[in-house]
C-alpha cells in the first residue's frame, strides 16, 4: 500500500483520534506528512519527531481549518515546505449538541453545519487545482456511518451534508485523475497516548490483541485508498462498525 513520494495533508492530526493514526500510517507507507493542529503544538511536534526519528519526513502546521484564512495559511505553509499536496484528509467537524429538534438552538445547529462544510469547501478550492494539474490526487473526508447514526440531530445533519458534498465532487475530480472517498465510522474509542498509537500502527501487541474498532483500523483503510492499489476506487463510503 505504498504512498512513496506523495505529500499528505492530515487535518486535525494532533489529537487522540483518527487524524494522528492516519498521519502515522501514511508516513509508514512513505508519504511526507503535514500534521495540522489548532492548539496542540506539543502533541503535533511529538508526532513529527517520531516520524522523523523513523527516517520519514513531516511538518507540524498550526491552522484553524474552520475559516478561510486558516485554510489558506495551512496550504501555503504546506506548499512552502513540500511543494505540492497529493493527499488531503479532512477530519475535524461539528461539535456535540445532543438536543432534540424541538429544543435545539438553530445557531448551534448552524455552527455544526459550518464546521462540517467549511474545511471541505475552503480546502477543495486550494488543493484540487494542483492535483488536477498533476492528474493525481486523493481527497478523503471523515463523515458518519450511513446506517448507525449518532443520537444528535445537529451532528448527523452536518455529517450528512459533508458526505453528500464529497460524493457530488467525485465526477469532476475523477475526470482529472483525482479520487474522492468518504470514511464513515460508527463510534470508536480513542487511543489515549502517542505510544499506544505507535504500537498499533506498527502492528504490535496492542494491534494484535485489540477486541474492538480502533482508529488504526480506520487508518489502514485510508492508507489503502491513498495508495496505487486504490487508484480505481472513487465515490466510496467506507463504513466501520464498533462491536457492541
Amino acid at each position: 500500500m505504498s504512498c512513496e513520494g506523495k505529500v499528505a495533508l492530515v487535518t486535525g492530526a494532533a489529537g487522540n483520534g483518527l487524524g494522528r493514526s492516519i498521519a502515522l500510517t501514511l508516513a509508514r507507507e512513505g508519504a511526507r506528512v503535514i500534521i495540522n493542529y489548532r492548539t496542540s503544538q506539543a502533541k503535533a511536534q511529538a508526532i513529527v519527531s517520531h516520524i522523523e526519528g523513523c527516517g520519514g519526513s513531516a511538518r507540524a502546521v498550526a491552522a484553524d481549518v474552520f475559516n478561510a484564512q486558516g485554510c489558506e495559511k495551512l496550504i501555503q505553509t504546506s506548499l512552502d515546505q513540500f511543494g505540492q499536496i497529493d493527499i488531503c484528509i479532512i477530519g475535524p467537524g461539528g461539535g456535540w449538541h445532543p438536543e432534540t429538534i424541538d429544543k435545539l438552538e438553530p445557531e448551534e445547529a448552524l455552527e455544526d453545519l459550518q464546521h462540517e462544510m467549511a474545511p471541505l469547501l475552503h480546502l477543495m478550492r486550494l488543493v484540487l487545482p494542483g492535483m488536477y494539474e498533476r492528474q493525481w490526487g486523493r481527497l478523503i473526508g471523515i463523515a458518519n456511518h450511513p446506517a448507525k447514526l449518532s443520537p444528535a440531530y445537529a451532528y448527523n445533519a452536518g455529517k450528512a451534508a459533508r458526505l453528500q458534498a464529497l460524493l457530488l465532487a467525485q465526477d469532476q475530480a475523477w475526470s482529472q485523475g483525482v479520487t474522492v472517498n468518504v470514511i464513515a465510522p460508527g463510534p470508536f474509542k480513542e487511543i489515549p497516548t502517542l505510544e499506544g498509537a505507535i504500537e498499533q500502527y506498527r502492528h504490535g501487541n496492542a494491534w494484535e490483541k485489540r477486541v474492538n474498532l480502533s482508529p488504526q483500523d480506520i487508518a489502514e483503510g485510508v492508507a489503502f485508498l491513498c495508495s496505487e492499489s486504490g487508484q480505481y476506487i472513487t465515490g466510496c463510503v467506507l463504513p466501520y462498525m464498533f462491536h457492541l
